[in-house]
């Protein structure tokens, strides 16, 4: 299992990358599956990025099925 330190490092490498919103957030459900926190994970990234609590909730959200990726993208801020 990854921990919740290089999941980050991987998560901020994908995204100077060009990696999207959404293939992170895919990246966060695969990790949630091989027994990693997504919340923690979750939480983490957003510390990075500045994003405020209901925005890293939506991206939790959005690996269940919560919202939409439209959605995602409307409300989670991601630099490209």
């Amino acid at each position: 299992m990854t921990s919740l330190k290089e999941w980050v490092a991987e998560a901020i490498r994908m995204q100077r990358e060009g990696a999207s919103i959404i293939e992170i957030g895919d990246f966060l459900r695969v990790f949630g599956e091989n027994g990693g926190r997504k919340i923690n994970a979750a939480s983490a990234l957003g510390r990075e990025y500045g994003w405020s609590v209901k925005q890293k909730l939506e991206l939790l959200s959005w690996t269940e099925g919560g919202v939409t990726d439209e959605e995602l993208i409307a409300f989670v801020p991601w630099p490209t």
